[in-house]
């Protein structure tokens, strides 16, 4: 069985501590360690991609709220897109491309648990963190089975401009709505308008949001896919529509917050008979093969945009990336690429 020169290391990032607000470096610690061995059953994983999502500020909380967390001492979790250089499991070949929650880390032991082979002839691997991964697939289940854009419908994306945003609005011009983009700069608008094909990009930092949904949508909104919470959410929810649907998919501006802010304006779900309902996209597991497939579709007929920031670096440049991700500075899917995606 080949093994890896003792000379490569692993580093792992850990946390520190529990952030107070935005997690900045001194949250973080990075520590080397020696490439692991997998055992009969396992494979050795090495990280070419790490995956940068804002939820993981939620898991880094010093509450006993959340099912899953992060505590100081442990790794930092997250979804990595990476090669297998070693395999003692009947199930993996060595080369096999594949993706998996193994953390922020340059090597990974798995016994196969989680992992997902991934075709890099379809799309490349690091969309397979993104468009093709998690962030695509939420995207579509949410907008295609929840919010069910049609023709004649108005559709709103708040942080459109995100990973998941980004191909929501997307999906729901290419079913035929009216779609709404919300985010941050006069340069996503643009990117939202020009190149995603949104109908409408509104930034919610310029002007009255709720005179400005009321311009756009004058018949009201069908449904309002929401990733930001706090005043954005509830702006919106002032011009939801009869019987319309609010999905709650993320709560970014909260996810720093201490203690987090609901919706005040849910009285307008009573008056216009709409419903709010949570979102989690690992409840349509079993019909990710059948979303890949069309996405993949959408990507080759020029339908649909897959858009990735790619910023070169290693895992001790997680943190600095991390906090970019909250300042806005990203459209579509931020990744990091490691040096062993050169090799």
């Amino acid at each position: 069985m080949p093994t890896l020169p003792n000379e490569r290391r692993n580093n792992q990032l850990y946390m520190a501590r529990f952030p107070s607000g935005e997690a900045g470096p001194g949250d973080f610690e990075v520590r080397e360690a020696p490439v692991p061995e997998p055992k009969d059953g396992e494979v050795l994983v090495e990280t070419h991609y790490l995956s940068v999502d804002a939820a993981l500020r939620l898991i880094m909380r010093d509450s006993k709220d959340f099912l899953f967390r992060v505590q100081p001492g442990d790794l930092v979790r997250g979804s990595v897109a990476g090669r297998i250089v070693e395999s003692r499991n009947p199930d993996f070949r060595e080369g096999d491309y594949v993706t998996g929650g193994l953390g922020v880390q340059n090597y990974a032991v798995s016994d196969g648990t989680g992992l997902a082979k991934v075709d890099t002839a379809t799309a490349p691997l690091s969309a397979w963190l993104g468009g093709m991964g998690v962030s695509g697939l939420t995207a579509y289940f949410a907008v295609t089975e929840e919010c069910k854009p049609a023709p004649g419908k108005t559709l709103v994306v708040n942080g459109a401009a995100g990973a998941v945003g980004s191909i929501a609005g997307q999906i729901g011009r290419i079913l035929g709505a009216r779609v709404i983009g919300i985010t941050g700069s006069d340069e996503k608008c643009r990117w939202l308008t020009e190149e995603l094909g949104y109908d409408v990009a509104i930034n919610y930092r310029n002007g009255d949001l709720y005179e400005r949904l009321v311009e756009a949508a004058p018949d009201r909104i069908d449904a309002i896919f929401d990733n930001v919470g706090g005043p954005i959410l509830d702006e919106s929810l002032r011009w939801i529509g009869l019987r319309g649907v609010v999905l709650l998919c993320g709560s970014t501006s909260q996810y720093t917050e201490e203690k987090m802010a609901g919706p005040a304006n849910y009285i307008w779900l009573g008056t216009m008979r709409a419903r709010m309902q949570g979102f989690v996209v690992y409840d349509y597991a079993d019909r990710f093969a059948e979303a890949q497939k069309q996405l993949a579709q959408w990507v080759r007929e020029g339908k649909l945009v897959m858009r990735e920031n790619v910023v070169e670096g290693d895992v001790g440049d997680f943190p600095d990336v991390f906090r970019r991700l909250y300042h806005g500075e990203n459209r579509g899917k931020m990744v990091i690429r490691l040096p062993a995606a050169a090799d």
